[in-house]
Parts: structure tokens; sequence; C-alpha cells
């Protein structure tokens, strides 16, 4: 087992001890065996003089006893009971024993008390020192040595100002003229630790006195504040930076007190309204706000502030021009831990252009609204992920549904005609999985049994980020439909008018070409008569001349066919054709006004043509219009031949074009413009109609007409009409 040395305090109580007893026997021998006429026991108050420095109360009474007892024992040895000097030199003795070991306790409990406030001044953390009147460091206790870094025994003996290289708030010598003026003295210091950073500390100082009320010493007790003034300073800095910042945000900022006394504005408030703020402060800030707005604003204020709860209200306020600009106020109570209203808090937004964007949006909806009723077109919103639909008035006034009952597919489909619901649904269906512009034409069947037709267009709007919304328009078109029905109707009218009156032009061609036919039926049925009257009839030449007949009989019923055709009023058909055919059907017509004219007829079809889907009688029509107003164009042309060539080819977008190009006088170009417009013609005879109905039929079909000057003399006519194939794709 390891012994440790013994501590220094126990050598010296171990010393004391042994030169504590060899000094009693020595004073014991002395008082009790030599005839000394002293009170040499006195010396015993010596040992315990000696004793309280090292042993506690109670062996100081131990030892201050023995010392009496002692005192009595070598008395009694020497003297016995004797009276004399001698008893009054032990009285004496014990005496002074029985005072010194008074001194000595007292003293203990002095020395005891001085280091239970020496251990207490080590538990505070303060930092604590003690300097004399030179500001020599005497005491330094714990928290100096942990505020400071030195330990107490290298700061002690120190000049303090030196040690720590205080800064001071004003000159040393002032600061201790008031020290010794109140005793006192409290400020901020700057000191530096032993590491090198620098501290701030609250300090304190205490002036001490002696008995007779002479300084001696300063007590000085510092308070490390550096964190709490980098704190302030924070909190400078944040409310500068706050201040700033409220002065300069474009909102203007106010606070009232919990009674509603407005105590603050901040300067943009000022500065637009042009009042001061004491001018502005308390209920003055009323004389900006307009008269039509501040009961209001007032009642809603008072009634809040009372009721404790935030509010806010819009409101005018004038600046300090003179005009009026639309502000939001907005307010709330600030409340501490308990709940109770410390301060209010507010601002004033500038929302003047919101207001305005405001009146003109609700004045461009009041135009849609109005416009929509008037163009009977609503608008929609669909939103495919979740089915919602939004409509607009009009939409609920189309579909005849009312404004209560919320939109849905379910009800589109309810209010469709049923032979159109099973298109919409594959249209529907094919819309809500690719993204895409649509638009369709379907029939609605109400409940009192009309029939409405709409047009819908919609257009997938790219705002949406996930997901997929149309927004488009739905536009009764009954109306629209109705007069395209009686324009189609009419239209059917005046083509077949035309037609009849472009038959009534070709009469004598017709005639002929009626009359031929019929002149040769005659002509071989009588040969057919002589044919069989012969003996033996000759019954080959007379089946030769039935067969001519019956060929001659079959081109008249032909030609009668296409006039019937062309005469008869018939509601369109179409169905595929092969356009060379009408063609030939139309040159059958009017052969013999080629003829007539002395027109050379040219042709240049393509043979390997797709079928047109249209109207046979319609195409015949425009056909026997175009060459029949080329005919008319090579009248007065006596100096080139006349020829009217006729061409049929393929075209872009699955169309055939139609070419009818004549050798005439061509077309001025100031008329071209005007050339297919109702009523115009420049012939003084004619309607102005023909051009006309042929670019509408034309157009009917899918296709277009225009008429261009040729390189040479005369004009060209072309039409384009949509392919059976083009139709079907």
């Amino acid at each position: 087992m390891e012994h440790k040395p013994p501590s220094r305090e126990f050598a010296t109580g171990l010393t004391f001890a042994v030169g504590a007893i060899a000094f009693a026997i020595a004073i014991f021998v002395i008082d009790t065996f030599t005839p000394l006429g002293l009170a040499v026991a006195v010396l015993y108050a010596v040992i315990v003089l000696m004793a309280g420095r090292f042993v506690q109360r109670r062996g100081l009474l131990v030892i201050s006893f023995s010392c009496i007892a002692i005192t009595a024992l070598s008395f009694l040895f020497q003297h016995g009971f004797t009276h004399g000097p001698s008893l009054v030199r032990c009285l004496v003795s014990i005496l002074a024993i029985a005072i010194t070991t008074f001194l000595a306790l007292k003293s203990q409990g002095a020395a005891r008390t001085l280091r239970e406030q020496a251990s207490l001044l080590d538990l505070t953390h303060d930092s604590i020192f003690v300097r004399d009147m030179n500001d020599v460091i005497t005491y330094w206790n714990r928290g100096a040595e942990l505020l400071y870094g030195w330990p107490s025994k290298e700061a002690i003996g120190k000049v303090s100002h030196e040690l720590l290289r205080t800064v001071f708030p004003a000159p040393l010598e002032e600061i201790k003229a008031a020290l010794l003026a109140t005793d006192r003295w409290e400020g901020e210091l700057s000191h530096t630790k032993q590491e090198g950073t620098t501290v701030t500390v609250a300090s304190r100082w205490s002036l001490q006195h002696d008995e007779r009320g002479r300084p001696v010493a300063t007590l000085e007790t510092n308070n490390d504040i550096t964190e709490r003034k980098r704190a302030e300073a924070k909190v400078k800095q944040n409310e500068k930076e706050l201040r700033f910042t409220i002065d300069t945000i474009p909102a203007f900022v106010f606070s009232n007190l919990t009674d509603g006394f407005t105590d603050f504005l901040n300067k943009r408030w000022l500065d637009y309204t042009g009042l001061s703020l004491t001018e502005a402060q308390g209920s003055g800030w009323q004389a900006a706000y307009h008269p039509e707005d501040l009961a209001r604003v007032v009642k809603t204020r008072s009634e809040n502030i009372a009721a404790g709860t935030p509010y806010e209200h819009e409101a005018r306020i004038r600046g300090a021009d003179g005009a009026y600009r639309w502000f939001l106020n907005r307010s709330a109570p600030l409340l501490d831990e308990r709940g109770s209203i410390v301060k209010w808090y507010g601002t004033n937004t500038d929302i003047e252009d919101r207001k305005q964007v405001e009146d003109a949006l609700r004045r461009s909806e009041a135009y849609l609204s109005e416009a929509q009723k008037l163009s009977q077109t609503g608008s929609f919103g669909w939103d495919v992920p979740s089915g919602k639909i939004r409509w607009s008035d009009e939409a609920y006034r189309i579909f005849d549904y009312y404004r209560t009952i919320e939109p849905s597919i379910a009800l589109v489909l309810e209010r469709t005609h049923p032979d159109d619901r099973a298109s919409l649904q594959r249209l529907l269906k094919r819309v809500c999985s690719d993204r895409q512009n649509w638009s369709v034409e379907h029939r609605l069947l109400m409940p009192d049994g009309s029939v409405k037709h709409i047009h819908v267009v919609a257009h997938a709007t790219s705002e949406v980020a996930n997901g997929l919304e149309y927004v488009g328009a739905l536009m009764d078109v009954t109306d629209a439909k109705h007069a395209e029905e009686a324009l189609h109707q009419a239209q059917a009218e005046l083509a077949h008018v035309t037609r009849v009156t472009t038959l009534g032009e070709l009469t004598a061609s017709i005639a002929h070409e009626v009359n031929q036919p019929l002149a040769a039926v005659v002509t071989n049925g009588e040969a057919c008569l002589r044919w069989l009257g012969n003996e033996p009839p000759d019954l080959e030449e007379a089946r030769g001349a039935v067969a001519r007949i019956i060929r001659d009989g079959n081109r008249a019923s032909d030609v009668v066919r296409r006039l019937r055709a062309l005469t008869k009023k018939t509601d369109p058909q179409k169905t595929p054709l092969d356009i060379n055919d009408v063609v030939h059907d139309v040159v059958a017509l009017v052969q013999r006004e080629v003829l007539s004219h002395r027109v050379r007829l040219r042709f240049n079809l393509d043979a390997d043509l797709p079928p047109v889907f249209g109207d046979r009688v319609q195409l015949q029509q425009v056909i026997i219009n175009l060459m029949m107003n080329g005919i008319e164009a090579m009248v007065g042309v006596t100096e080139r031949p006349r020829e009217l060539l006729i061409r049929s080819r393929r075209h872009e977008g699955g169309h055939v074009l139609v070419a009818v190009q004549d050798s005439g006088i061509g077309i001025n170009s100031e008329h071209l413009d005007r050339l297919f417009t109702a009523f115009f013609t420049t012939k003084t005879d004619g309607m102005g109609m023909g051009l006309s109905i042929c670019r509408s039929i034309v157009e009917a079909h899918g296709g277009e007409m225009w008429v261009s000057p040729n390189d040479g003399p005369g004009a060209t006519f072309q039409f384009t009409i949509q392919s059976h194939q083009g139709t079907a794709t």
C-alpha cells in the first residue's frame, strides 16, 4: 500500500505540539522548582495564544484548562494552601490564561467568520478583488480567477489597472474623486484577460475605511456583461434596421396604445399625407381619411379594439397632393405572456391599382356577360382529373339548367341529342387522354322537345402543371343553322333556276342532240320496214336496222336523262364520282354550242384520278357554266383559233383539280376580285349569279375556285374537289 507523505499542515501542527509540550514542561519546572518570585505561569498564555492558530475551539479549551490545572498544581506543590503573594501570582496567571483563552476564542470566531465570508466570495460568479489605496491587489477571489485567467498568487501584489489594462469611461482621477466623495462608484470598464481577449464588465467600487474612518482599501466587484453588451448592440442595430425598414417599406405602419391612441406613424405615412407626427397622433390621422369612409373606419376600429380582435378594412386616404387613393388597413394586437394586449400594430397598403383593376374586371365581366348573352356564346372550364366543370351564365342558359346545379359531363350528355351522344362521348374520351385543341358541333334535345345546335371549341391550357384543363366556348348556332339551311335551300333553288336558265340557252343544241338520234330512228325504221317487205324478207338487214334504232333511241334517252337530272329539283346527294365522266356528260350537252361557235374542244384528262365525293348534278352545273362562259368569251375572236381546253389532274391535300381554259378576250384585272361576287357581270344580258353559285357549290364540296389570266390570250377557271380518299381520311 502506498504511503502518502505528511501534509505541510500536519507537519506544522506536529511541530507546534512538540514545542508546546516542551515549553509547558519548561514553564512547569521553572514555576515549581525555582524560587523565583515571579508569575511564571503567565507564560502559559503564550501556549494558549499559539494554540489558537492550530486547534479548534474544543482543543483550545482543553489546552486552556490544562494550563490552568498545571498552574494550580504547581502552586499547591510548592506552597500548599498558604496565602500570600504566591497565591496572588497564581490567580493572576490563571486570570491571564483565561483572558488569553477568551481572546483566542474570539479571534478564532472572527477568523472563522472571515473564512466563511471568503468562501462565500469564492462561491459567487462575480469577480471580486480588493486593492489598497495604491491600487495594489490584496485579495483575488475564485470568480476573478475564472474571469481573467490569473490565479490568486499571480494577481496579488500587482497594480490592478496595469494587470488588466483597464480602459476607463472617464479619466481615472475623476473616478477616484467621485469614489472619495461618495464611497461608491459604478460604471462599465473594459478589461483584457490573460489570454488577450477583451471583456466588458459592470464594475462596482466600494471604499473601505478603518476604525478611525480613514480610507484603506477599495472592494471592486466586476460582472462580465460582454454578451449582454453584444446583445444590446445587436438589439440597437436591429432596432435601427427595423426603423429603417419600417420607414422604407412601401406600406404605411402605425401603432396604437391599448386605449386606441395612435402614438406612432412611420415616415412613409407622414410623407404621403403631409401631416407631421404631432398632427397625426391621437385621432389626428382621421383628417386624412375620405369623409365617406371615416365613420365606417372609426366604427370598425373602435369595436375591434374594444373586443381585442384583429381587423381590416378598405378606405381612401388623402395624399399631400389632395388626391385620394384606396388603402387596405390591417391591425392586430401584441399580447404578453399572460395574453393581455400590450399594443396594437397595423399597416396601410396601397391598393389603388388593384381597385382599378377590380373595377375594370367587373366592367369587363359585365361586358363579357352581356356580349355572351347577345352573341349566345357561353364559356366553360373543364378540369379533367377532377371532372369539375365551370360554366358562365350564358352556358347555363344554353343548356337550360338552373345555376344552383353543379355542371358535369353527365349533365352535358343528358342534354345531348341521342343521335349525337355516342360520337360526343368518343370525342370526350379521346381528349381526356391527349392534350389537344378540339371543336365539335352537336345537337341538344331540350326538355320541351326543341332541338338546339351548338358549336363547342376548347383549348388545353398550359398553366396547369399537374393535370389537364380545358377552357373553351360554346355557341348556340341554332339560328345560324336554320339560316344556313334556308340559305342552302335558297342556293339550291337559285342553282336550279340557273340550271334551267342555262338549259334554256342550250335549247337549240339540246334539240339538235335529241333530233339527230330521233331522225336516225325514223330512217332506220323505214329501212327496216323495207327489208321486212322484201320476198323473202331480208332479216339480217332488218336486224341491223333494229340495232341502229335501239342505239339511237338510247342516245336520245341519255340526252333526256341528263336533261331531267339537270332540271329536276332534288336535294344534293354526294356519292363517289369519276370527275372525267362528269366532264363527258356535260360535253354531250354542249357539243352543238361548241360546233356552232366554231370552237375547237381539247381534253387533257388524267386517267389515273381517284374518285371525288360530290353531287353529280351540281358538278355538271359548274362545268357547263365554265364551258359556256369560255365559249361566250371567244365569240368576238376572229384573228386566232378558238380553243377550249379542259384539264383534270391530282392536286395537293387529297384534292382533284379541274381547269377550263379559253383563248378569248381575257378578263380585265379590275374585275378579278369581283368576278365571283353575286350580281356582278360583264355581260349586257347576264344576271351575275352563275360564277357566284359555282363557287358556293365548289366550297360546299370542300374545294376552292379561282380564275387567272393565261400567259397568252384568254383566261383559265380552275376548281378543286375533295377526293373520296381524302374525305375518308
